[in-house]
């Protein structure tokens, strides 16, 4: 397998909602404990990850009235430098909210922009008991209209809440928050701890009080923010793929400094060595013995038609992977419209899909036919190898015809798709034969005859062996989960995973 075939898509987009997080989790003081409020503050702060400088964050916070009601205004900008397979990765996240004194969520705008993919915009307005959420990717937008709870918090209010009432330790506060990177509300879960003595960035230590922050959109990735007498957040930190991310307040000065020495490449830092397994891509059927430390294998890993998962303890499954060949004709799976409907990732009406898919098709007319010189064609024509992008969308990648994994998962799915074939995308990991271990990775399914197919374009043999393990399938339909949320078991497990192969056939 190429190099290319090892695409690690957690370590960019991930890392970018936990960024957000951590900027927003404690640099964010929009109010003191006195009566008085500031009209603006600024806070700085540089965050590392495995010990390796990556980047910087910026909190603005002003205090304004509009209408006769106390708002505050939170601006957080981060931005982040890594390399994956030695090129470089360059993330910068722009993050803007309006609420009331109480927490109250009025509206939001989340902007990405990681060339040379176009920038992702979330943006969000509050009207009574309505949320109008717009989603613009690949400078198209989508509107839709979701129900609303007044309850709902934004997501600064903890900071302030926690600043305005510090917590003792053994307390325990849970409410509802809007998380724009997932567009979803998860339950925020606040744990007071005990004063510790902290590391901090100069190598000195400092005790400061230790809160702990849970939620239900990532229930494995909690995050502790460190606060000294006066409340303020000198530190949060957390765990990102299996590594230690740590985020310390400092002056705008040391934040803005050029990253010094090798930028961090998350490519070979995240991978699951196991013993070699001959002859990968005609593997017919594997069984693994699978480890998850503090979790339970079979909760996370699905079951589904190349895959099942037989729990052997708390922490313990056995899983069986079959190959699942494309058959040599094929009628179209009936399944839900959204499997088939055009999407901001999988634009299937947008022209140059539509004309890759039929120079790929051919004259064949056989579904089954059809997705075999699909999964072939986008192979070979996305011939330039691009780890810099987190994720482009299908109209994106006919222009560029350039990307890793992902992009070849959209393409295929999109193309498909524009011939009247359902499919969906499958992130999980693959077995890497060159590093004998198993990467991050994604690929495309297609339903044919009841069952979902795999294929799998980056590598472009003809479906696959039993060496992909699934952790997770979307459609990418506009009216679901944002794509992000397709990569969280992936997150979950990376750093914590061990993987025997007990058998190969």
């Amino acid at each position: 397998m190429q190099m290319s075939h090892n695409r690690w898509l957690m370590a960019t987009a991930i890392c970018g909602a936990v960024v957000i997080q951590l900027v927003l989790s404690g640099f964010v003081t929009a109010a003191e404990q006195n009566e008085k409020k500031p009209a603006r503050e600024e806070t700085w702060n540089v965050i590392y990850l495995s010990g390796h400088r990556i980047g910087y964050g910026q909190s603005v916070v002003e205090n304004l009235q509009q209408d006769g009601v106390a708002i505050v205004r939170t601006s957080a900008k981060v931005h982040m430098r890594l390399k994956r397979f030695d090129q470089t990765l360059v993330i910068n996240q722009l993050q803007m909210t309006e609420e009331t004194a109480a927490g109250e969520l009025r509206m939001f705008r989340l902007e990405e922009t990681n060339p040379p993919a176009k920038p992702k915009i979330t943006s969000g307005v509050v009207e009574g008991n309505q949320l109008t959420l717009t989603t613009e990717v690949n400078g198209k937008a989508t509107k839709v209209t979701r129900p609303w709870k007044k309850e709902v918090k934004s997501p600064t209010y903890q900071d302030r809440l926690i600043k305005d009432n510090p917590m003792k330790p053994g307390e325990i506060r849970t409410f509802d928050v809007f998380f724009p990177e997932f567009a979803q509300v998860g339950k925020v879960t606040l744990k007071g701890q005990q004063y510790e003595d902290t590391k901090l960035l100069d190598n000195t230590t400092q005790k400061l009080f230790k809160v702990s922050c849970t939620h239900t959109l990532m229930p494995g990735v909690p995050t502790d923010s460190y606060l000294d007498k006066d409340g303020e957040t000198v530190k949060v930190s957390t765990s990102v793929l299996g590594s230690a991310m740590e985020s310390f307040l400092v002056s705008q000065t040391e934040a803005l400094k050029v990253i010094q020495g090798a930028e961090l490449d998350l490519s070979l830092s995240t991978v699951v060595k196991v013993q070699p397994i001959l002859k990968v891509h005609d593997t017919k059927r594997a069984v693994y013995r699978i480890t998850i430390t503090g979790q339970d294998p079979s909760l996370i890993i699905p079951a589904g038609d190349t895959q099942s998962i037989k729990k052997l303890d708390k922490e313990t499954a056995e899983l069986t992977v079959v190959s699942l060949p494309i058959p040599a004709t094929a009628k179209v799976g009936q399944v839900a419209g959204e499997f088939l409907e055009s999407s901001q990732y999988l634009q299937r009406d947008d022209e140059r899909v539509k004309r890759h898919a039929n120079q790929a098709a051919g004259d064949a007319t056989d579904p089954a036919e059809i997705a075999r010189r699909m999964e072939k064609y986008v192979q070979r024509k996305l011939d330039r190898k691009n780890f810099s992008t987190a994720m482009a969308s299908a109209a994106e990648v006919a222009q560029s015809l350039e990307g890793d994994c992902t992009e070849h998962s959209v393409l295929l799915a999109a193309m498909l798709r524009a011939k009247g074939i359902p499919s969906r995308v499958a992130v999980g990991m693959v077995y890497s034969d060159q590093l004998f271990a198993f990467v991050g990775h994604m690929w495309t399914e297609v339903s044919l005859d009841g069952k979902w197919i795999p294929l799998d374009a980056t590598l472009g043999h003809g479906g696959i062996g039993a060496i992909h393990i699934k952790l997770a399938d979307s459609s990418l339909t506009d009216n679901g989960p944002p794509a992000l949320s397709s990569f969280l078991p992936l997150m979950q497990v990376i750093g914590k995973l061990k993987i025997d192969v007990v058998k190969s056939e």
